[in-house]
């Protein structure tokens, strides 16, 4: 048998969210302004070399097009995955955050509404002021994992109701 043959256990939930269209909307003016920034810096005297643009060009390129499509790749959607004993949240693409959280330490799970700017101070990555750990893209409604020692994990849902009935199903299928 080949290594390329063995799979993980099967998907009991899935959920893709991308981040809200005000985000994508900042990163297309960012590419815009960098665009235009580059072409605005280009030496307007046609008796100056081309290579007279010193560190323009690399900072116009970085900060106008490579920096947004490496955030859109590497970052902006969020994927959570439910398997049997463990739930998968990871973020872009080309995942640039992966999470596996193993489920046999969760004692707990709730739907919930949230806050995210005044609770967590935004989406993606974050810490709440509690020191709950929030993984979102968008919205305000989740799930709560509760662990037995005390802390908690909330990951952000479109779909809240039928994420936790799909984590309670893969806790009691890990057992």
């Amino acid at each position: 048998m080949s290594v390329a043959a063995i799979t993980g256990p099967a998907a009991i939930y899935r959920e893709e969210q991308l981040f809200g269209w005000w985000v994508y909307a900042l990163l297309a003016a960012m590419m815009t302004f960098g665009g235009l920034g580059f072409a605005w810096t280009r030496p307007l005297d046609p008796a100056l070399p081309r290579h007279a643009w010193s560190l323009d060009l690399p900072l116009g390129v970085l900060v106008g097009v490579t920096l947004p499509s490496v955030l859109v790749v590497g970052v902006l959607r969020m994927t959570t995955e439910v398997r049997p004993g463990e739930v998968l949240v990871w973020f872009g693409w080309i995942p640039s955050y992966r999470r596996a959280v193993a489920l046999a330490g969760v004692q707990r799970v709730e739907v919930v509404r949230y806050r995210p700017l005044t609770d967590c101070g935004g989406w993606g990555v974050r810490r709440g002021r509690d020191g709950e750990r929030v993984l979102n893209a968008r919205g305000n409604q989740g799930v709560r994992l509760h662990f037995a020692d005390g802390s908690c994990l909330l990951i952000g849902s479109q779909r809240p109701e039928p994420l936790a009935t799909a984590i309670q199903s893969a806790m009691g299928s890990s057992c």
